[in-house]
């Protein structure tokens, strides 16, 4: 039979209505009991009173109250085995005694607060002083985060009272191992074969991945899935791990585990959660700083870009322009036809070889702008190679190249037109700089994709600079009889027109053994069946001659060059510098014109604006289009966005014409034309 002591220390169920502490908490005042089996509460067997009784002998009990503010917060009980009640002086003395337990009690709590809130305080500043410590390697490593890291794990271990501290990174596909704390090379060595994984439950740090939350492992060796090579290894059994997330995705893990296994304190949550915060904010700086150092060493490339561009362009504008003006000079005073006719071819070239620079330049802004919508087909190389071969084989002969095109059977999935504009550069490339040997133009098949191959028996290209050549504005030095003009820009467009298509550009290249340049292109499914049988062109008449068409620009001698190439063509012109002076002009003439062409830039206004003031005025729908010398990717997208069609000067006389005939072909008569709005 249990003492009455160890009833008492059994005794926290003794409560509720009729036991001793059920009565003081209903009446908080000293209980006189003279005679303790006489009471109902014994007679009711309620286990106090009858383990007073039966127990300890008690017949007379005193229970004196110790309160603090009104409540009841212990009990002074004195016992008599005999039944003789308490004198008062001796209730007096009991009270005495209650007052001084709760003085005491109240001491100790006190105490026991004051020495909480010490060590609260005490943890408050040791996070705090981590945090900063934290902040301040962050300050000074801001594109370096693994000294963050470092610094983390070993102020976990510290705070948290841990065996060990890790860092993993996740690239969205890998966990990597980062940095420990507290862990020996041993371990260090199990981590380094086990990383990089891909999270899995065998581990805490993927665990959390998995789950982007915190997870707690009361106990480690007891779980199945845990990879038990790591908890018997470094004898640990609880462990916490807390993720590192950025706006909801899950960029790595801290984790750390104690040789005891329970349950894990909510502080020890908290605070790895304060550590996660901050690196976090090591990961984003590291990363913001890389981006700030990407955009400065491209701030520094356009820089640089910008410097060659007006070197090359200055030197290479200045080429056919210093020959166009010997080639004038001479013509002025040549007599002999033949010799005038030689001239005048010299001067078309220097004109073309101008011509090639600005649509070079023309290339790159279109590029820049976003403005090359891809239209994809199926057709047959061996159209391709075709053009190609057309394109190149003349010059080729005149430098003494063999050039030989491998038929092919073979069809590729692409946009037909900038397919074209690669292989073009590639092949005018070869020739240009190749003396001897000869150039061989193919495809072969490799799997589910078509390899169009250029082999040149050129100078070849050095390792270092396979790279530079795809690069804007770069030139490979050649022999003088090979140098001829261009701004570099050929391969820069081959390669921003690759990754455009999504057609890989690779290239094999030795000193002194020539180059090989391939793109590899999605194949197509052949196409079998008859051809279409040639149907002869219907003849059309010539649309331009008799046609009023306005010119507007700022430059009298365009309005000169352009007013005379269109009157040699049959037309009616009214040139102006502005769309007021042009509504002038065509009042006086009394006629509407057939056709608008304005400069993108008059001064103050733009050429968008003249032809909408031109064709709102005379409430007609006049077909119109610009031409312009600007070639900003800002510009295009304007005159895109206005649905006006862009010329860039210089405008070749051919395309000119072009133009004129695609809008003045079916074009209805002044009258019909009137009665039409823009849309």
């Amino acid at each position: 039979m249990p003492t009455y002591s160890e009833s008492l220390r059994r005794a926290p169920g003794w409560t509720g209505p009729g036991t001793l502490v059920g009565r003081l908490a209903e009446q908080p005042n000293t209980l006189h009991v003279p005679d303790m089996a006489a009471e109902t509460a014994y007679a009711e067997r309620k286990p106090d009173w009858v383990a007073a009784v039966e127990l300890e002998g008690a017949r007379t009990a005193l229970h004196v109250p110790m309160l603090r503010g009104g409540a009841v917060i212990g009990v002074v009980t004195l016992y008599r085995r005999e039944k003789r009640p308490f004198a008062d002086e001796h209730i007096a003395l009991a009270q005495i005694f209650a007052g001084h337990a709760v003085i005491s009690s109240e001491e100790v709590r006190l105490f026991q607060e004051l020495r909480s809130r010490s060590l609260e305080l005490a943890m408050a500043l040791e996070q705090q002083t981590a945090t900063a410590e934290i902040l301040r390697v962050i300050s000074s490593s801001p594109n370096d985060t693994l000294p963050v890291f470092e610094t983390i794990v070993r102020n976990a271990v510290a705070l948290c009272g841990s065996l060990f501290a890790n860092v993993f990174r996740f690239d969205g596909e890998l966990l990597h191992y980062v940095a420990s704390h507290n862990t020996g090379p041993g371990y260090v060595e199990m981590l380094r074969s086990k990383y990089p994984m891909r999270p899995d439950i065998s581990q805490v740090s993927g665990r959390v991945i998995l789950s982007k939350s915190i997870v707690r492992l009361e106990d480690a060796r007891a779980d199945p899935h845990y990879d038990q090579r790591f908890p018997t290894a470094m004898g640990w059994r609880r462990m916490l791990g807390v993720p590192m997330l950025w706006e909801g995705k899950p960029l790595g893990v801290i984790v750390v585990g104690w040789a005891e296994s329970g349950p894990i304190p909510k502080v020890q949550e908290d605070l790895l959660k304060t550590f996660a915060d901050q690196a976090i904010i090591a990961v984003e700086n590291a990363r913001l700083f890389d981006e700030l150092q990407n955009k400065s060493h491209q701030l520094e490339l356009a820089n640089t870009y910008k410097s060659r561009f007006l070197s090359a362009a200055s030197h290479d504008l200045r080429q056919p322009l210093h020959a166009l003006n010997l080639f004038v000079a001479q013509l002025q005073s040549e007599a002999d036809p033949a010799e005038r006719n030689r001239l005048i071819a010299r001067i078309d070239a220097a004109v073309n070889s101008m011509n090639e620079l600005f649509n070079a330049l023309l290339d790159m802004s279109r590029l820049d702008a976003g403005m090359l919508e891809l239209k994809l087909t199926a057709f047959p190389v061996e159209q391709l190679l075709a053009r190609v071969e057309t394109t190149f084989a003349e010059a080729a002969r005149e430098k003494g190249l063999r050039m030989s095109v491998v038929p092919s059977t073979a069809w590729v999935r692409s946009d037909f037109i900038l397919l074209e504009r690669i292989l073009l550069n590639l092949v005018s490339n070869a020739v240009r700089y190749t003396s001897r040997g000869g150039i061989v133009i193919g495809c072969r098949r490799r799997g589910e994709r078509v390899r169009l191959e250029v082999w040149d028996s050129g100078l070849g290209i050095a390792e270092d600079q396979q790279q530079d050549i795809f690069g804007e504005f770069y030139r490979l030095a050649a022999p003088a009889a090979e140098r001829q003009g261009g701004l570099g820009l050929g391969l820069a467009i081959v390669d921003r027109l690759g990754r455009l298509l999504g057609h890989p550009i690779e290239l094999r290249s030795s000193l002194g053994l020539g180059s090989c340049f391939c793109v590899s292109v999605p194949v197509a499914a052949e196409r079998r069946g008859p051809a279409e049988p040639a149907v002869p062109p219907a003849t059309i008449p010539d649309p331009v001659p008799g046609k009023l068409i306005v010119v507007i620009d700022d430059d009298q001698l365009v309005l000169d060059g352009m007013g005379g190439l269109l009157r040699s063509w049959g037309c009616e012109v009214v040139t102006a510098a502005s769309d007021t002076v042009a509504l002038e002009r065509l009042a006086e003439s009394g006629r509407r014109p057939d056709l608008i062409i304005s400069d993108y830039r008059l001064g103050g206004k733009t050429g968008i604006e003249a032809i909408d003031s031109l064709r709102s005025t005379m409430d007609a729908a006049t077909p119109a289009f610009l031409i312009s010398g600007d070639t900003a990717p800002e510009r295009l997208r304007e005159a895109s966005a206005s649905g006006y069609h862009l010329l860039h000067k210089p405008v070749p006389p051919m395309a000119l014409r072009a133009m004129l005939n695609r809008f003045l072909r079916a074009r209805p008569d002044a009258g019909e034309a009137a009665r039409l709005t823009r849309a």
